[in-house]
């Protein structure tokens, strides 16, 4: 606990490094350290502890992802469960005790039942109020035993194999018996469990009924006032408290317990009692009295403080019964829907409610929710129609029922299958049938019990004072929250979204929440009794305070719960007849152009709701409505009341998201429309981008192909879109006005984030109509930077406050710039924003960094996209990029930027940083690589090792390869990143091919390390897509090197320094690289090379465009790398001679790419013509990207010279053409596919050099037959008269 750095750091790295190995003797000293309480003070035991809490949690047992053990010997795990329950009932402690009892949890949770079968009834014993143990202790280990139960429901079963005896093998012990083992612990797991049932509701039913009368526990204060104490109480109160705290706990225990023993067929025996022991208790806790004798005031007021707290308690339990039994729990529902109706709703006054802890109140709604969301309650589920229990199959149920016609064949193959089976079972399944078919009958009936209690609730003559109660005293504003309106107006805005997000667990919310359940299962009567209180508090006008409040929250409810009452009151007709008139009239007032002062705070809170709405339901609002609501909602943004104007910022935001919807419905329909114009120019839908995941986008597509004009919603969003943009743009000198005078109004940086992400979504909706308005927006942001600047040199800047500051004026510069481009670029204002910007989110000095690089690296982005040049400015932040690089957190946007350096030739500025990039790139594919690896369970070299040594086996047994063990799932993030690293390498390479080679050797390296490894799985079908991609990405690059330095091979393949020093601490302890130290085998690399060259993905098949064109690219390059190598004589023509199958695949790569000639010079038409604006976005760094391959090799490539000197060279090899086909011929296989049996003459004619021809003579082969089809197609259709062979014919044929 030394707070010297030079001997606290190299302490923590100890204990980290023992505690993630788990080091044979930590546990064991760890728990030596805990139990000297009288030599080694409470934070030293403390921290052991924990210590040893968190290394049994993450390395006390073999888990199922890795199969690892752990290196804590098994006698070692038998002392540390002895000692734990021996010092949590022992120590002084409370804080360490709590901290042994989680040590427990986390050891039940791989050791309970099989090897700690008595845990549970040690610490039940121990809690018994008979036993030995001092009260404090006994309160402990109910503790324990509530977080046993709760750690216990993410328990797995591992199957593990049984001890092995020497020379018997893992197969031999057969996997029945460890099934036998698994079902055997498991049916002891639910004994244990349902053991503990019973002793719980005991102690329940001994310390809450004493609890409730404190009299009755009377006699027995004075021994147990100091027990009290102990126990964290207190003195006063006596023997009831100690009680109270014993009910809590066993109560805690109980409910924690439920989900575990979870059984469809009951209740645990004993439950009646216990849940009529709760009911009455809950009764008496929620009314706040103790039975008996009056307690004195100050006892009193304790034991109420208990009470409240027990009474949480109680709630959860009895909603955990509800969750855990919905159907043995049925019966009890009516009395329990009563019992919290009338707690929650309808006996106490809102003030009184109000009173109580939230938690509680929050407790007694979710019951009621609870009850009406359970599926076992509704009336659909009570009202099925079950099927005779005899009847044999639901088809023969059809049939017999419902006069579903069967074929009379399948009755009869039906009857006799149930005939078979009941032979075979002696009649059990018959039995079986109908046994399920009663129990089904049974669980209906106690559903419908629940459920008529339920509809009893929500039936008229109930539900309006339902309604009424829950808006009161759950939804309604109070006066100390219209205080903090008054007086804190941003943080009463603030506290309001914390209750509006997904997450919210406070009372407003919940009381929401419910309702909207209401609504769902009530329908129409829930409905019309909330627009019926709505209209008697419209009737009773803005006298009262209370009245308007009442109506506000009613307001609230209605738009919450809009799509259950839109039939009864339409938003737009509301809007005509009462919120447009409200918003208006009082409009001149909240501005205060009308000389007078501002409207009182009663007004403002129907001003501020009637905003919201508009926000919430604008989407059914008319176009004159749409029109009008914007206009009002922009101008109340200038309101005094900062919450009427913060509301109005909301609705505006709501609004412009509408237009961004538009946007989005048409943005998709412009693609579909090109690639649809494109495929019926070349055949091909080649359109980058256009996927078959985008489905909308794919139909949009093939209608436009087949003619189809715009369906009325494409219309209809067309419209839209122009208006409303015309009404966005008409005022948008007011709204920037309104946005940037309230922005220097503001005090709190959340309620400017809300400002700025105003401003950002309008500066993305209106796009270059924003331009006019450029300079009034650009002058604001200087004053926004420099507001934030200040508070980030305050010594109190709360960070992350300013982190979504600064993020929120990222974005607006972000859309800005990418909406605008040399327009925003160009203008001084922003650039005195941007730059500054860009550089403190990048400096990893900042504190705000860390959250804000992502989004700075996108702006950054952007702004190299917009220009045709890099900018100076941009220049200057190469030191930040370098720091970032060497982080290397970050890669895959650094190297995209990186990249749009050198593509707009700014080649230069990289210069200094070049062994960076060289270290960062060289890192990252590494880092990848091993990715890689995990994910095929093959990082380590030991495993490598076995599963090389499993493939061996099975090839020599004429078996397919193993597959790979799995692994860790490759993150998207980690081939993104594999694919950036690639594609920057491609560039540099392309750029400067006579430096990059040697600079980027490392890099190089690594990735045939990856292609060629020994370990990976083949054939391809063994890896994941996410793992072919990284290595497609590797091979281009290495196959672009290989055209430019074919010598280049061997130094790759050889073992790199790393490689050559000793891995024997490596290998270990399951750490060391899974390549061998002879480096890679390069017949390995040429299998995985031919595997990945040849591959054709499903989108390929199913003609997805630039998918279709990636494909042949790769194949392109690949084949003619690898004939480069070959025809060099640097790839020796026996490592392809040696194996006919792989040189056959080389082979079929060739033809197939000499087959595609004609579609890769379709490719690069559709590239070469792709529009600037249209098809790029105006992306210059896209464009340089197009104009750099325009000079590639790959491009210009004679493949069939290229091919055919690689042919000639194997061929001299084989004795000549003759040996080669033999070859070819043994590679096909004993039963060649027609593919393999046309290859042979191919690739005769390849060596000829006639295959041009001879391919093209094919195709027009193939046409003539396919246009003979058609002819006769047509002819016989003709003569039918049945189908009309007109335009669009030979597309409907194909």
């Amino acid at each position: 606990m030394s707070h010297a750095t030079a001997e606290r750091v190299p302490a923590e790295a100890a204990i980290r490094a023992w505690e993630t190995d788990a080091a044979p003797g930590f546990l064991h000293s760890l728990m030596r350290i805990v139990q000297e309480h009288s030599a080694i003070d409470e934070p030293t035991r403390l921290l052991a502890v924990v210590v040893a809490k968190n290394t049994v949690g993450g390395n006390w047992r073999k888990t199922l992802g890795t199969r690892e053990w752990s290196r804590v010997p098994e006698e070692e795990k038998g002392s540390v469960r002895n000692a734990v329950l021996q010092l949590m009932l022992s120590d002084p402690s409370d804080r360490v005790a709590l901290q042994l009892g989680l040590l427990a949890s986390n050891i039940c949770a791989f050791d309970f039942p099989s090897r700690w079968p008595d845990v549970l009834s040690h610490l039940l014993a121990a809690a018994d109020w008979a036993s030995p143990f001092a009260p404090q202790f006994k309160l402990r280990a109910l503790r324990a035993l509530k977080h046993i139960f709760k750690g216990l429901l993410t328990k797995r079963f591992v199957a593990e194999p049984l001890t092995q005896q020497p020379g018997a093998s893992a197969a031999a012990l057969g996997m029945a018996s460890i099934t036998s083992r698994l079902q055997a612990e498991r049916q002891l797991y639910k004994e244990k469990l349902k053991e503990c049932a019973a002793p719980l509701q005991q102690l329940v039913a001994a310390h809450l009924p004493a609890f409730l009368n404190p009299s009755s526990s009377s006699a027995t204060a004075a021994a147990d006032a100091a027990a009290a104490a102990a126990a964290g109480g207190g003195a006063a109160g006596g023997g009831w408290q100690i009680h109270g705290l014993f009910a809590k706990a066993a109560v805690n225990g109980t409910t924690e317990l439920l989900p575990l023993i979870a059984d469809p067929a009951g209740l645990p025996e004993g439950t009646r009692q216990l849940l009529e022991l709760l009911h009455g208790a809950a009764n008496q806790l929620m009314a706040g009295v103790p039975a008996g004798a009056p307690l004195p005031p100050a006892e009193l007021n304790a034991w109420r403080d208990l009470a409240g707290r027990l009474h949480e308690r109680v709630c959860k339990c009895i909603i955990a019964h509800l969750d855990s039994h919905p159907l043995p729990f049925a019966e009890y529902v009516p009395y329990f829907l009563k019992l919290f109706v009338d707690a929650a709703l309808l006996q106490l006054d809102a003030a009184t409610l109000r009173a109580m802890r939230p938690k509680r109140r929050v407790l007694l709604v979710r019951f009621l929710a609870k009850a009406l969301l359970c599926p076992y309650y509704r009336p659909e589920y009570v009202e099925a129609q079950a099927f005779e229990p005899m009847g044999g199959s639901l088809i023969e149920a059809l049939h017999s029922k419902a006069g579903v016609a069967v074929a009379p064949e399948l009755l009869a193959r039906l009857q006799q299958q149930r005939q078979q089976q009941q032979q075979q079972d002696g009649g059990r399944a018959q039995g079986r049938v109908a046994a399920e078919a009663l129990q089904q009958l049974l669980s209906k009936e106690q559903g419908r019990v629940a459920a008529e209690a339920l509809q009893q609730l929500l039936s008229k003559e109930q539900v309006s004072a339902v309604v009424e109660a829950l808006v009161l005293k759950y939804v309604a504003l109070t006066h100390e929250e219209l205080e903090e309106w008054s007086s804190d107006p941003e943080g009463y805005i603030r506290s309001i979204e914390v209750e509006s997000g997904p997450d919210a667990d406070t009372p407003r919310p919940v009381g929401v929440g419910l309702l909207l359940c209401m609504l769902e299962r009530g329908g129409e009567e829930v409905a019309q009794a909330l627009i019926n209180l709505t209209a008697r508090l419209q009737a009773a006008g803005e006298g009262s305070p209370d009245m308007v409040l009442m109506r506000e929250a009613c307001y609230r409810c209605i738009g919450e719960g809009y799509s259950h009452v839109s039939n009864i009151v339409p938003f737009s007709q509301w809007y005509a007849s009462e919120l447009s008139g409200l918003l208006r009239s009082r409009l001149p007032a909240f501005l205060g152009t009308a000389g007078e002062g501002s409207p009182d705070i009663i007004a403002a809170v129907l001003q501020a709701r009637a905003l919201w709405l508009v926000g919430a339901c604008g989407t059914e609002l008319e176009r004159e409505q749409w029109v009008d609501a914007w206009g009002l909602s922009v101008a109340h943004i200038g309101a005094r009341d900062l919450v009427v104007a913060l509301q109005a910022v909301q609705a505006v935001l709501l609004l412009a998201i509408q237009i961004l919807d538009d946007q989005a419905i048409l943005d998709q329909v412009a693609a579909a429309k090109l690639a649809a114009s494109k495929k019926k120019g070349t055949g091909a839908a080649q359109l980058p981008g256009l996927t078959v995941g985008n489905a909308a986008a794919v139909d949009a597509a093939l209608s436009a192909a087949e003619g189809v004009q715009d369906d009325e919603a494409v219309t209809a969003a067309r419209e839209r879109l122009e208006w409303r943009l015309a009404v966005l743009t008409g005022n948008l000198e007011q709204l920037l006005a309104h946005v940037f005078g309230l922005l220097g109004r503001l005090s709190e940086v959340e309620s400017s984030v809300r400002l700025l992400q105003l401003v950002s979504v309008v500066a993305e909706a209106a796009g270059e109509r924003l331009q006019p308005h450029l300079g009034a927006l650009a002058a604001a942001l200087p004053g926004v930077w420099q507001a934030s600047t200040k508070q980030a040199s305050g010594g109190n800047a709360d960070t992350g406050a300013l982190a979504r500051l600064h993020s929120a004026l990222m974005a607006v510069i972000t859309h800005l710039v990418g909406k605008l481009r040399h327009a925003a670029m160009a203008n001084e204002q922003v650039q005195a924003v941007m730059y500054p910007l860009l550089g403190y989110a990048t400096n990893l000095h900042n504190p705000e960094a860390e959250v804000l690089v992502e989004e700075a690296l996108k702006c950054w982005g952007v702004a190299l996209a917009v220009e045709p040049a890099v900018a100076p400015q941009l220049v200057g932040l190469l030191g930040n990029m370098s720091h970032l690089l060497k982080r290397g957190t970050d890669n895959s946007a650094a190297f995209q930027i990186l990249e749009a350096y050198l593509l707009l030739q700014a080649g230069q500025a990289l210069q200094p940083y070049s062994e960076v990039i060289s270290a960062a790139l060289t890192a990252a594919i590494r880092q990848v690589s091993k990715a890689v690896l995990d994910s095929c369970g093959l990082n380590t070299a030991a495993a490598a090792a076995a599963h090389q040594q499993q493939q061996q086996q099975q090839q020599q047994q004429g078996l397919p390869g193993a597959p790979a063990r799995p692994g860790a799932l490759l993150a998207s993030e980690v081939t993104q990143e594999g694919l950036a690293a690639a594609a920057l390498v491609d560039v540099m390479l392309q750029l400067y091919p006579a430096d990059v080679p040697q600079l980027l050797l490392p890099c190089f390296q690594a990735m045939a390390q990856l292609v060629g490894n020994e370990a990976l799985p083949l054939p391809r079908q063994g890896l994941p897509v996410k793992v072919l991609n990284v290595l497609e990405g590797f091979l281009e690059v290495l196959a672009r090197l290989f055209l430019g330095a074919p010598s280049a091979l061997p130094a790759l393949l050889a073992p790199t320094p790393e490689q050559q020093q000793p891995a024997a601490a490596a290998a270990d302890d399951g750490s060391g690289s899974s390549s061998s130290s002879a480096g890679v085998s390069l017949h390995r690399f040429v299998d995985c090379w031919l595997l990945i060259a040849s591959a054709t993905f499903l989108e390929e098949l199913l003609g997805v465009g630039h998918m279709a064109m990636l494909g042949r690219f790769r194949r392109r390059i690949a084949a003619a790398a690898l004939s480069r190598l070959i025809s060099e004589g640097v790839l020796p023509a026996s490592v392809l001679l040696e194996q006919p199958a792989r040189l056959a695949r080389l082979a079929g790569v060739m033809v197939k790419v000499c087959d595609e000639v004609d579609k890769f010079a379709g490719d690069i038409a559709h590239l070469d013509g792709l529009h600037f604006e249209q098809e790029l976005n105006s992306d210059f760094v896209l464009a340089a990207r197009l104009n750099l391959s325009k000079g590639d090799a790959v491009r210009h490539l004679d493949v069939f010279a290229t091919f055919q000197a690689a042919m000639a060279a194997l061929a001299a090899a084989a004795g000549g053409e003759a040996g080669l086909m033999a070859l070819l011929q043994a590679g096909a296989g004993n039963s060649p596919s027609p593919a393999m049996q046309e290859l042979q003459p191919l690739v005769s004619s390849l060596l000829h050099g006639t295959l041009a021809a001879q391919l093209e003579a094919q195709k027009a082969a193939a046409e003539q037959q396919r246009q003979q089809r058609l002819a006769a197609a047509a002819a016989a259709a003709a003569a039918d008269g049945d189908v009309d062979w007109g335009s669009g014919g030979e597309e409907a044929m194909m």
